[in-house]
C-alpha cells in the first residue's frame, strides 16, 4: 500500500502515515484530559503533567521507530499549542519534547537500559530543558524550581516508562 507523491516519485507507506496521525491524536487527547485532570498536581507543583502521551512516544522509540517517535512529538506539541497553548508553552514544550526524545533514542541503543529507565532520564530531561528555556523568557528566578522537577520527572517518567512497557508486551505481534 504505497501512495505516490506528485511527480518527485516518493513512496509513502500509507499505514504508516494512518499510525502517526492515529498516535497524534490520542497523544492530544491524552494530553487535553491530562490537562483537565491536573488540578490536583498543580497545587504541589504548577505546570506539572504525567505526560502520559510522552508513553506513546516512547513505545514508537523502543520499535526502533525513532523517526515515527520525533514525527509525532512534533507534531503533537505543535498542534497542543495551537489548540490548548501558548506562544510560551509551544517554545517550552518544544525545547524539552525534543532533547527528550533525543535522549531516548540515545538510550535506547543500549540493551542495558529498560522502557523504565529511558522514560525516567528522558522526562528529567525534559524538565531541565524546559526549565532552560524558561530561563531565557522569565530569568534566573525559575532555578529554585529544578530539584522539584527532577524529583517529579523521575516519578512521572517512571509511570510513563511502566505503562510503555506493558504496551511493548502486549503488541509484540503488531507490525506496520
Amino acid at each position: 500500500m504505497f501512495a505516490k507523491q506528485g511527480n518527485s516519485g516518493n513512496k509513502v507507506n500509507i499505514k504508516r502515515l494512518t499510525l502517526y496521525a492515529l498516535l497524534t491524536a490520542v497523544c492530544l487527547i491524552i494530553g487535553y484530559l491530562e490537562s483537565l485532570l491536573s488540578i490536583t498536581l498543580i497545587a504541589v507543583a504548577p505546570g506539572v503533567k504525567l505526560g502520559l502521551s510522552n508513553a506513546v512516544v516512547l513505545t514508537l522509540i523502543c520499535t526502533n521507530d525513532t523517526k515515527g517517535a520525533y514525527l509525532v512529538n512534533v507534531i503533537r506539541i505543535c498542534l497542543s499549542a495551537l489548540l490548548f497553548g501558548s506562544p510560551i508553552s509551544f517554545v517550552l514544550s518544544l525545547s524539552g519534547g525534543i532533547t527528550a526524545t533525543f535522549i531516548a533514542h540515545i538510550l535506547s541503543r543500549s540493551k542495558s537500559v529498560s522502557a523504565i529507565g529511558i522514560s525516567i532520564a528522558s522526562a528529567v530531561t525534559h524538565n531541565v530543558f524546559q526549565l532552560v528555556a524558561a530561563v531565557f523568557i522569565v530569568g534566573f528566578g525559575v532555578l529554585y524550581y529544578l530539584p522539584v522537577l527532577i524529583l517529579l520527572g523521575a516519578v512521572c517518567g517512571a509511570f510513563c516508562g511502566i505503562l510503555a512497557q506493558l504496551v511493548l508486551k502486549h503488541s509484540k505481534n503488531f507490525k506496520v
